[in-house]
């Protein structure tokens, strides 16, 4: 079975966290945008909750994701070149 080189594998790693920060990111922003609609529209629980949800994956996606493992990846990815 053929090896695949280090790089290539931290190369994918890297992508599969880009891609999962703004995928969470993307449906952070989608839960806000209802939570805010459901609160306008005077549906308190579904607006607090639609609110509560972006804020946790608003979180996973910039914070968890994009601050604490996609850019110290790229930073020693920079480094090693």
């Amino acid at each position: 079975m053929a090896r695949i080189p280090e790089f290539a594998v931290e190369l994918f790693e890297l992508l599969a966290l880009v891609v999962g920060s703004g995928v969470a990111s993307v449906i952070g922003v989608s839960l806000e945008r209802v939570g805010v609609a459901g609160l306008a529209g005077g549906d308190l629980a579904v607006g607090l909750w639609a609110l509560a949800m972006g804020l946790v994956a608003l979180y996973v996606g910039v914070v968890a994701l994009g601050y604490e493992q996609v850019l110290p990846r790229l930073r020693a990815l920079a480094g090693s070149a």
